[in-house]
Parts: structure tokens; C-alpha cells; sequence
């Protein structure tokens, strides 16, 4: 009994004072949260008590909306014990998604103090260089917060926030105070990823396979490609990509420039041999704007360790783009992992998992997240 007592005694030091302590009680709590998408009562019940509060800041392009998840409680002995996650959770307003606020605030129950952020830019299911400013600003606020002061923050990232935070830790304002960079389910290169758009398929181990992907990053994709064509150019397109819209006749392509007939094959995949052909229509300014806005154009510049997460089956964003990051941080020697998962629609937990599953994925998970924290310890 006195061994016993002693071990306990001793795993309970180590794991409230030693960084990779606190990174495995924190996984072990988190995990459930996330497979399960809701908070266990073992969270709960030991973990601390949080509150949640919105506030507005501003930047160079406007508004920043922040959701702040923050534990109540005395701050703790161990100064490193606490530590900041900003998460930017990709295109349109998810500030009431279940997930996201299930991620959320079992996160802060951890002990950690979270933000989410967005901006009228995501909001309207778009994604702009311009918002790099509004993601440092919300990591800069998150920095200044009661109890920050000398903490590390890391940054969480899903679909079309990728590209933010990836361009936001480059930046020489906070590139050396960013602890880590969690990519999951985005892109490297917008040009690849509207090429995989126009031919519908993937490459996976050097066979070709069938992918289709959903409405949502269609318009997203139609609103970065389009911001320069006529207003009537503009008007057609957007009526010709819309959800389950009827395909262009050859009179209305023939009202389009040759860039926007391009930009409208490319999104709606129906001339898959001539991706190559369209790309090289597609106007300079489209062809610059896909070069800005792809994290490939940064990743030299990034200091933090980067986690990059997709699902093998993700209709949303094709897994090729995360494993070409992959590959490429790779060929940099920068310090990153890589996980590929089978549970997820896109970014979000499946339901009607069997165990198998979840025991599988559950494994990589947890070794990601436990790492993750411990980068931000």
C-alpha cells in the first residue's frame, strides 16, 4: 500500500509539473470530448469551471469577432499550466456550431484559454489574404489577456482558416510567439486545388480515383475566383455554380470571357481533359490571387511545429493537398506531423462510428493531440 500510495504520489507530481504530464491528463479528458462530441461527466466534474464571453476587436480590414472560453478559476502554481489556443474555424459563421463549442469549452476545462475568431470576410463563406491582419490581431489579444502574460498560445485551424493561420504565423509580428500550428482538413496550393476541382478526381499512391466534392467550397472557390469579372459576369456565374443550378447554355457561356468560362469549367468539372488548357485562360490577376492565397507561399517562414489532420474521404478539401504540406514540410526538415483519418466528415465527427473505428483513429488522435499540447506547454 505504501508503493502504491508513493507511485500515485509521484505520477501526480509529474503530471501537474512536467509539461508532458499535463499534455497526457489534458488529452485524456479532451479525447472522449472530441470522439463523442459532447463533454463526458468526467470532464466536467473534474475539470475547472469556465465562462464565455464575446467581444469585438478591430483590423486593417475591419471587425474581428472573439469567442473567449476561459477557465474561472485562481490561476495555477505551475505558470506554464496555463497556455492560450486561438481557433479559426474556417469559412461562414460557426460561432454556434456544437462541435466547435464542444471543442471549445473542453479545451478551457483543461485548463486552457480559448478564442475563436471570425470576420465578416469568413462570414460570407469567403477567404482573403486581407484577413492575415485580423488573425494577428485576435493572437495578440489573446496574448494580452488577464493571466497570459509569459504563457505560450498555439493556433487551431479547420478547412478554409488553414490558409489564415499559416499565413498569420509567418508573420514577423508573432511568428516567434506562436507555440504551434494545427491545420485540419485545408489546402497548400490554391492552384492544385482548383485544378482537382476541374478534373474530379484525386491521385492517391499513383491511382486515379473519382472525387466529388460538395456545394460549400464551390462558393467559396466562385467568390475568391470572381471579385474582378463584370458585374454580369459575375451575376452568371454565381447562378451557374449555385447548388443544383442548371448547367451554363452555350449562349450564356458565350456572354463570358474566355477567364470566366474558364473559371466556370473548372468549377463545375464538366470539361475534366482541358484543366490544363482553362488554368492558362484563367486571367493574371485569378492566377496572382490563387498564388497569395496558398499556404505553400509561407510555410519557409514558419517557425512553429505544424500538425497537419485530414480525413482520407474529406469531399470538402481533397487529402492530396495536406499530404502534398506533408511532402513539402518534408523536403524543408521542418518540425510537423502528419495523421490521416477515417472518422471525420470533413471536420466533424461522423456519428454511427463502430468501435473499430474509433479505437483506431482514437489512437492517432490522441498521440496528435498529446503532442500538440505538449508543444504548447
Amino acid at each position: 500500500m505504501r508503493v502504491l500510495l508513493s507511485f500515485l504520489f509521484i505520477m501526480s507530481i509529474c503530471c501537474s509539473v512536467f509539461p508532458w504530464g499535463r499534455s497526457i491528463v489534458r488529452s485524456v479528458f479532451i479525447l472522449p470530448a472530441l470522439i463523442s462530441a459532447t463533454q463526458p461527466g468526467a470532464l466536467i466534474s473534474n475539470g475547472e469551471t469556465i465562462q464565455h464571453t464575446q467581444i469585438t476587436i478591430s483590423s486593417q480590414t475591419g471587425p474581428v469577432y472573439l469567442d473567449i472560453f476561459q477557465p474561472t478559476g485562481h490561476d495555477p502554481l505551475i505558470r506554464s499550466a496555463r497556455g492560450g489556443v486561438l481557433i479559426v474555424p474556417g469559412v461562414g459563421d460557426n460561432r454556434q456550431v456544437p462541435q466547435l463549442i464542444n471543442l471549445s469549452e473542453a479545451l478551457a476545462r483543461t485548463g486552457l484559454i480559448v478564442m475563436d475568431m471570425t470576420t465578416p470576410i469568413l462570414m460570407n463563406y469567403d477567404i482573403s489574404e486581407q484577413d492575415t491582419d485580423a488573425t494577428v490581431q485576435a493572437f495578440k489579444k489573446l496574448e494580452s489577456l488577464p493571466g497570459m502574460a509569459g504563457r505560450h498560445s498555439g493556433m487551431i485551424s479547420f478547412s478554409g482558416g488553414v490558409p489564415l493561420t499559416c499565413f498569420a504565423a509567418a508573420d514577423p509580428r508573432i511568428k516567434d510567439k506562436v507555440a504551434y500550428v494545427a491545420a485540419f482538413g485545408g489546402y497548400f496550393d490554391t492552384t492544385t486545388l482548383i485544378e482537382t476541382f476541374g478534373r474530379r478526381s484525386i491521385t492517391i499512391d499513383g491511382k486515379a480515383e473519382a472525387w466529388h466534392p460538395i456545394d460549400i467550397p464551390i462558393q467559396v472557390l466562385t467568390n475568391i475566383t470572381i471579385k474582378n469579372f463584370s458585374y454580369d459576369e459575375q451575376t452568371t456565374l454565381r447562378s451557374g455554380l449555385a447548388t443544383n443550378a442548371q448547367p451554363l447554355s452555350a449562349e450564356q457561356l458565350q456572354t463570358l470571357s474566355s477567364g470566366a468560362q474558364a473559371v466556370y469549367h473548372l468549377l463545375k468539372g464538366d470539361e475534366p481533359g482541358q484543366v490544363e488548357s482553362n488554368m492558362k485562360a484563367l486571367p493574371p490577376d485569378v492566377q496572382q490571387l490563387l498564388a497569395e492565397l496558398s499556404p505553400k507561399r509561407v510555410i519557409k517562414d514558419i517557425r512553429a511545429p505544424i500538425f497537419l489532420l485530414h480525413d482520407r474521404n474529406d469531399a470538402s478539401l481533397p487529402v492530396t493537398e495536406t499530404r502534398e504540406f506533408d511532402a513539402a514540410l518534408t523536403q524543408l526538415q521542418h518540425k510537423h506531423e502528419y495523421v490521416e483519418f477515417h472518422i471525420f466528415d470533413h471536420v466533424e465527427v461522423r456519428s454511427g462510428l463502430n468501435l473499430g473505428q474509433l479505437i483506431g483513429d482514437g489512437t492517432h488522435l490522441f498521440s496528435t493531440l498529446d503532442n500538440l499540447l505538449y508543444a504548447g506547454s
